[in-house]
């Protein structure tokens, strides 16, 4: 039996969807490769070493930092060697942006990098959306494959990014729907002092201008003050917009009916508490809370952006609305408070959806099949001809 090809994932600081999209990857290949995550402490170290994964720690700032970057760099470069690594796969510009020229110098046969998200986001200055890409076509020649999580961002790498079309496979994000299952929202009502006679509308999102948070406060407004709605708003998280929102919430006379609980581990107690699920992003690739949400099933409202029309089918799946309109978002989210039935028919619609063609399986096989693919195009021992993966 030949040795498993060793497989080095590389991600930047994260608190979000891309640590819980790595730990499931790495836990769901392991049988077939020889997986090590080479990730800062802002990141999810401890859950991957809980599931026995071994995690190479980095250095790695979020921002460009010369120091750390340079040292993130040459311990990449050792590793690789001295481990005989196979196989690269970097995940978020910040990662791939260093790991894919370390897996170059150290002679790695086969590099991927998965773009979880828009390097065109609108929210940055135009001269960084034109280095970013200058940057990602340069660094796309030596790269084997580059994953984008939605068609949407696929196309935008294409069109936009000017990719060639044959280096770019589309893998849609995936969950553990076998976790997926409503729990007692009442318990975490409580636990977190949110009145039990309001409805919960509500979110899971890092604070980041790109995830609209701004937006769901300005709908909060149109819902309470204008419209009347006895409803309470729940955003699990944190970032570099935290005061800046809690400051919105205040000023806006909305204090006693929003709930920041900050970051949540397990953010099932999040989506049992909420009655509606929104996702107000300015920019998105696929993102995980969307899917979990969906899959609990809860009834959501989602900005048309990214690749969220791929999974929410207006008016079947969800509802879908513009991004940066307060007022169409409050409206939408009043339309499913006040049409339960037909919030809970399409709640069902898109759990099905969801468990049909977003599960951790399908990603995870469809990751390890390309991984075969471009080690026997470069001539290297493969762990064989078919690769299934068993839920747990």
């Amino acid at each position: 039996m030949c040795e498993k090809p060793r497989i080095l994932q590389v991600l930047r600081p994260t608190a979000g969807g891309i640590g819980k999209h790595i730990v499931t990857l790495a836990e769901g290949m392991r049988e077939h490769f020889d997986v090590t995550v080479a990730c800062p402490a802002k990141g999810p170290e401890k859950e991957l070493r809980a599931a026995g994964i071994m995690t190479l720690p980095l250095p790695l700032a979020g921002e460009m930092a010369s120091f750390s970057d340079l040292k993130t760099l040459r311990i990449l470069v050792r590793y690789m060697m001295a481990q005989g690594v196979s196989i690269v796969h970097s995940h978020g510009a910040k990662a791939a942006l260093l790991a894919r020229p370390a897996a170059l110098v150290a002679g790695v046969p086969v590099s991927i990098y998965t773009s979880h998200n828009s390097l065109l986001c609108d929210s940055r200055p135009a001269w960084k959306k034109i280095t970013a890409i200058a940057v990602e076509r340069l660094l796309a020649g030596p790269t084997d494959c580059i994953i984008a999580v939605s068609r949407a961002l696929g196309e935008e790498m294409a069109d936009r990014g000017r990719i060639k079309r044959d280096k770019i496979r589309i893998i849609h994000n995936g969950i553990n729907t076998v976790l997926a299952k409503r729990g007692n929202g009442q318990y975490y009502k409580e636990k977190w002092h949110i009145p039990t006679d309001r409805a919960v509308v509500g979110t899971v999102a890092r604070m980041a201008p790109q995830k609209g948070l701004e937006v769901l406060v300005g709908a909060a407004e149109h819902l309470v003050h204008r419209d009347g709605y006895n409803a309470h708003f729940l955003v699990a998280g944190d970032g570099p917009l935290r005061e800046k929102l809690l400051t919105l919430v205040e000023t806006a006379g909305l204090g006693n009916h929003f709930t920041f609980p900050g970051m949540v581990s397990d953010t099932a107690g999040v989506y049992d508490a909420l009655d509606v699920f929104t996702l107000p992003s300015l920019t998105e690739g696929l993102p995980l809370a969307l899917l979990e949400a969906m899959a609990r099933p809860l009834p959501v409202v989602a900005s048309d952006v990214g690749g969220v029309p791929e999974v929410v089918n207006h008016s079947h799946t969800g509802l879908l609305v513009t991004p940066g309109r307060p007022g169409e978002l409050s409206a939408a989210i009043a339309w499913l408070l006040d049409n339960p039935g037909k919030a809970r028919k399409m709640a069902d619609k898109a759990r099905a959806k969801v468990l049909h063609d977003f599960g951790a399986v399908q990603m995870i096989e469809r990751t390890m099949q390309l991984y075969l693919e471009l080690l026997m195009k470069k001539g290297l021992s493969a762990p064989g001809d078919e690769i299934v993966v068993v839920p747990k």
